[in-house]
């Protein structure tokens, strides 16, 4: 035996006395999440890079001079089969290296019994379970082979040992990835139809795991009683589930193995086994975005993001209607704690789906405004980095928080505009919290969505705002929003979506913001009293001589349309580099990029109804 498999048994062995069956369940407590790890992603596999290089680019490396993309926690796995193989201890040094990073509250999902460990009992005529074998043997022993639980018992043995030695590092341990992955329409059929899941229970055949619903229900309660065993502190997660109907049948049944039924054998249904109502959302293919018409015998389309978070948070109410119709209310039982363990669109469009670069950038930023906003405790993108095979006919190989990083050298990775403005978000809200009074007091009229948050224990809030997006394949919008006068808000600080990139910072009036399709982050400008915005038109370009970048600063003092080009010496134009219909007053930042141009003197000229200005600026 290898030395460090010695020392992890006496690890083991000596440990005994720390541990002792719990005398409750999640029927009588769940403890509420104080945590604030919100922005997480999934972390994917790509050639070429280790797992800790994957957690350097998403949460930031300052040894290494990475900044990441503002990811707060991970959602990595542990599978029996991998750590039977490699040795339980073989992922330590990983997950020390996510803490060091300052990754923290971690979801794990377990699952993956090694062959010898699996169930090999056909319960349809495809394939054997995909759940481990002996699960219905004693969770428990009396420690006579080291353990407290009883080592026959695969599943239960697998989880005392890898809990053990990772509950420093993990704080949601979710059974299984989509356990209800289905392979009929019986999961979303409604009452009265045929087969449905909500009055019957899921037949082995027809989704992933192959097994009885009681047997995944005889999973989530040794997980229960294991995990809770060695860390009270933890959580246990059902899912990250798909159909609202799988929970039912999860709500209505225990683990009794004969026919879901309760006896002092089997003394609760699921809902008693898990704190977490863990779920995955894809508006893209979920219906979310289409809904059959009548009039023209075919699906009317709503391919846009504000639909798409719309169908993100009404599934989890769709999920929360079970748990209130089974007691899962706050009164009769505890109420369950909420994440999101896989959400995302693609930006590129394939068939029917939606796709495009800015509304999955808009869908991200708007769907982790609503996720807060709607008691999400924590949200996990999917993925970290698109595929590298994006010519696949797979919509979800365009997913990422950065571009395709396989065929690159670790750290040469470059962000999606997605993974740009989820970076911007967690930036600014990481440290919030949703206010929803003060979002109320907000009154958005019908065309403007989004929501305040307030800094703990102070009265400073930041909005994020935009204009609702209502047309089929299309993220354009365009509302005019004021603050409430009797806020006495003159100016106000405005950062785009990009501003985890470009760190640029708008000062405009607070009356009249033009808003588009794409959320900002708004804040009262400091001693507002105080401030003394420029009293006349203004135009700078900085650096002068610029080389890539150039970041122009215009300020206007009343409500205009506005035009920036660049012009070359001879007075041809180069580039429009801004263009709006109308802006309100205030002082305005971009970043250009114009790395493209040849070296040589160039005519930066604002154009507006009243003014025209121009600055020479040079190349080097």
């Amino acid at each position: 035996m290898r030395k460090e498999l010695i020392i992890l048994a006496g690890f083991f062995i000596s440990s005994l006395s720390l541990w002792s069956q719990v005398d409750y369940n999640a029927n009588n407590r769940v403890e509420p999440y104080m945590g604030r790890a919100f922005f997480g992603t999934n972390m994917g596999w790509y050639e070429g890079w280790t797992d800790e290089q994957l957690a350097d680019i998403a949460a930031g490396n300052p040894d290494l001079g990475i900044e990441g993309v503002g990811v707060q926690a991970l959602r990595p796995t542990l599978p029996e089969d991998f750590l039977e193989h490699w040795g339980y201890d073989i992922r330590l040094s990983t997950f020390q290296h996510y803490q060091n990073l300052g990754l923290r509250d971690n979801t794990c999902f377990v699952q993956g019994p090694k062959p010898d460990h699996r169930e090999t009992t056909v319960y349809c005529d495809s394939e054997p379970s995909h759940l481990f074998a002996n699960i219905y043997l004693p969770i428990w022993d009396n420690g006579e082979n080291g353990t407290p639980v009883n080592d026959d018992n695969y599943y239960a043995l697998y989880l005392y040992k890898t809990v053990s030695l990772y509950k420093d590092y993990v704080k949601f341990w979710e059974i299984w990835n989509e356990p209800d992955f289905a392979f009929t329409s019986n999961s979303t059929e409604p009452v009265g139809s045929p087969g449905n899941w909500w009055e019957n229970n899921p037949d082995p055949c027809e989704y992933k795991l192959r097994a009885p619903i009681f047997h995944y229900i005889r999973t989530l309660r040794i997980s229960y009683e294991v995990i809770k065993s060695i860390d009270p502190t933890a959580y246990v997660a059902v899912g990250g589930l798909g159909y609202p109907s799988f929970l039912d049948a999860i709500l209505r049944n225990t683990d009794n193995p004969f026919d879901g039924s309760l006896n002092e054998n089997y003394p609760h249904k699921g809902g008693a086994y898990f704190d977490i109502l863990s779920y995955h959302s894809y508006p893209h293919i979920d219906n979310s975005l289409r809904e059959w018409s009548n009039a023209i015998m075919g699906f009317e389309y709503f391919r846009h993001s504000d639909r798409a978070v719309k169908g993100l948070i009404d599934l989890k109410y769709e999920f929360e209607d079970v748990l209130t119709k089974h007691g899962y209310n706050g009164n009769t039982y505890p109420e369950k704690i909420w994440i999101i363990t896989e959400t995302n669109i693609p930006r590129v469009k394939y068939g029917e789906f939606i796709g495009s670069d800015i509304a999955q950038r808009n869908y991200m930023i708007k769907s982790l405004v609503a996720c807060l906003e709607h008691g999400i405790t924590q949200y996990h993108v999917f993925n970290l980095a698109e595929a590298n095979s994006l010519a696949d006919e797979n919509e979800f190989n365009f997913m990422g928080l950065y571009k395709p990083i396989s065929v690159l050298e670790p750290y040469n990775q470059n962000p999606t505009n997605a993974g740009i403005g989820y970076h911007t978000t967690s930036k600014i809200l990481q440290d919030l919290d949703y206010d929803a009074t003060h979002t109320a007091d907000l009154k958005l009229p019908s065309n403007v969505d989004g929501a305040a948050f307030k800094i703990p224990n102070s009265d400073l809030h930041t909005y994020v705002l935009w204009a609702a997006t209502d047309t089929d394949e299309s993220e354009e919008a365009h509302a005019l929003f004021s603050f409430p006068e009797d806020w006495n808000m003159k100016f106000v600080e405005v950062k785009e979506w990009n501003y985890a990139k470009t760190g640029l910072t708008n000062v405009v009036s607070s009356q009249d913001i033009d808003l588009t399709g794409s959320p900002v982050f708004i804040t009262p400008v400091e001693n507002d009293v105080e401030f003394e915005p420029p009293t006349d038109y203004d135009l700078t370009a900085f650096p002068n001589p610029f080389e890539d970048s150039l970041v122009i600063n215009y300020t206007i003092q009343d409500r205009t349309e506005v035009a920036i080009d660049l012009y070359d010496i001879s007075g041809k134009l180069i580039r429009r580099l801004v263009e709006t219909p109308t802006k309100g007053e205030g002082s305005y930042q971009i970043l250009a990029d114009v790395s493209d141009l040849p070296a040589g003197v160039y005519l930066c000229q604002m154009t507006t109804i009243n003014e025209i200005l121009s600055k020479k600026i040079l190349k080097k």
